[in-house]
């Protein structure tokens, strides 16, 4: 089942990949805000990390500056994940992309925006009551992948059912129990992709540039794909998707 799923993520992917890449565009500017503001940030694998040992050192400007930045970023990711989304959808209803788009702005991308602040609060927080704790280094990650393994599958559940806040949380939650070993694999197939991407970046480029490239390769192919892959695993409980 599973080489199907991502059989078909990817004959959709490179057909549709023109106008997947002109939605993800919005990825590379919110991976790239976190950087251009005044916090403890760097980048790794394509993404954008936030040092939390240095929040002390901010001051309360550097905070309402930092948290109105990634505020911003954590939206424009979740508009343009709604985005793809919709792509996708689009071939099943084929509905009008274009007025989908524009409606989505208002609900499907706000939702995955509170749960996506609600996530990094969250986060945010084990960091911090962890902070200087010795079992931190096994606390964070196990909280951290346990969280996101569980609202997965939040972004289709949103778009391709029309789910609200509550309703999505517990069918990602239901479907990521009900088949776990397709998150395992889309897990596998991102971090190599992402090893791969990052060891062909360094023997190109050097730093920064390197990590500049991977994100941008990131944010333009490789999440755009495994955001489809993502939907495409969630429309597995369809049986005309299939």
């Amino acid at each position: 089942m599973e080489r199907r799923i991502f059989t078909y993520a990817l004959d959709f992917y490179l057909k549709r990949l023109g106008i997947i890449v002109v939605f993800s565009v919005p990825f590379i500017l919110a991976f790239l805000i976190p950087v251009l503001v005044p916090a403890p940030t760097y980048l790794a694998l394509g993404g954008v990390f936030l040092r939390t040992g240095s929040i002390p050192e901010l001051s309360i400007i550097d905070i309402i500056i930092t948290a109105f930045a990634y505020g911003i970023a954590v939206f424009l990711i979740a508009d343009t994940i709604v985005n793809i989304n919709l792509v996708v959808r689009s071939k099943r209803t084929l509905t009008t992309i274009k007025y989908e788009v524009v409606q989505a702005v208002g609900s499907y991308a706000m939702r995955i925006f509170y749960i996506y602040t609600m996530v990094l609060l969250l986060m945010f927080i084990a960091q911090l009551l962890t902070y200087e704790n010795s079992l931190q280094i096994w606390i964070y990650p196990l909280f951290t992948f346990v969280l996101s393994f569980l609202l997965f599958f939040v972004p289709p559940a949103v778009v391709i059912d029309n789910s609200d806040t509550p309703t999505a949380i517990r069918r990602s939650v239901a479907m990521a129990l009900k088949n776990p070993q397709t998150i395992f694999l889309w897990i596998l197939f991102s971090l190599v992709s992402l090893s791969i991407l990052k060891v062909f970046s360094d023997v190109i480029f050097s730093n920064p540039f390197s990590g500049y490239f991977v994100l941008l390769i990131n944010s333009l192919l490789l999440l755009p794909f495994l955001t489809v892959l993502q939907t495409q695993m969630y429309m597995e409980k369809y049986p005309l998707a299939r």
